[in-house]
């Protein structure tokens, strides 16, 4: 009898542990997840800047599916007022922009890219910064807001307007990239930084690639990106501007000249570590 109930025992054991769902699996290390991208072109004002917008908007767009390994299906754009014929069938109001934010948020998991770009005009008015839409505007604050609690495991803000900088503070989150064209100061003007970023984009690897072993970094194409604003405005011979900020610590203060690299009489500064380990997906087709 005893040696019954001993034998049951283990039955019921065995049994209890067969019946009990395995931990789900992790994730493969090698499995990097979804790129994707979101390309919001506010609204241009008028025809010439309708034409530019486009042009630059449809270049980072081939760029990211062309040389970077984002699928068409995961870069959507929105633009100005009615749209764009062949680069985004929305315009770029405020509840488009939302739904496209509540859809990423739902779709994306924690291994996945996620690369939000800003094109058009801005501005600040002493209390807030605003970014230049049909109907109403987004402000600062709203724009923080809406983007809370996206989570994965890349994330790259582009802000590429006029009084760009000014949203910085309020992008800024831990494990995030935030660069803006300008810094948090009087520069209103009208920047060079999208077309400069569209030109950048078409670069060889080798020309990008600053510690040469064929690996180009956010950071990369940041500095690339300001040598080119730079090279904008002494060919005009005009003073430049706009001062381009990146934050990636997420204290909400860019740094225009992030340093990782010490040695030869160069600090490192607070700013630039996750850009500079923070790779770019090239494409090898």
């Amino acid at each position: 009898m005893r040696q019954y109930l001993l034998l049951a025992g283990v039955a019921l054991t065995l049994s209890a542990a067969w019946a009990t769902p395995a931990p789900p699996a992790e994730e493969p290390a090698n499995d990097m997840g979804t790129s994707r991208a979101l390309i919001l072109v506010g609204l241009p004002g008028d025809a010439e800047h309708e034409k530019l917008f486009g042009s630059t908007a449809r270049q980072w767009r081939d760029w990211l599916v062309d040389g970077l390994a984002f699928r068409p299906d995961d870069v959507h754009v929105l633009f100005g007022r009615a749209g764009k014929e062949g680069l985004a069938k929305e315009p770029a109001t405020r509840k488009a922009i939302e739904r496209e934010v509540a859809g990423l948020k739902e779709a994306l998991k924690p291994r996945d890219r996620l690369w939000v770009f800003f094109l058009g005009h801005g501005d600040y008015d002493g209390e807030r910064a605003s970014f230049h839409l049909p109907g109403a505007d987004l402000h600062g604050d709203e724009l923080g807001k809406l983007f809370t609690d996206v989570k994965c495991r890349e994330q790259v803000f582009w802000m590429t307007t006029s009084a760009s900088g000014w949203f910085v503070r309020r992008l800024s989150a831990k494990g995030r990239i935030v660069i803006a064209a300008t810094a948090a100061d009087a520069e209103y003007n009208e920047t060079e930084f999208p077309q400069a970023l569209a030109d950048v984009s078409k670069l060889p690897r080798e020309k990008l690639a600053q510690n040469k072993d064929g690996k180009v970094s956010v950071l990369d194409v940041y500095r690339q990106t300001v040598k080119e604003v730079e090279a904008r405005f002494a060919r005009d011979k005009r003073v430049p501007t706009e001062h381009a900020q990146l934050d990636d610590n997420g204290d909400g203060v860019g740094t225009e000249e992030p340093v990782v690299e010490t040695g030869a009489g160069k600090k490192p500064t607070a700013d630039g570590a996750l850009a500079a380990k923070t790779y770019l997906p090239l494409s090898t087709k």
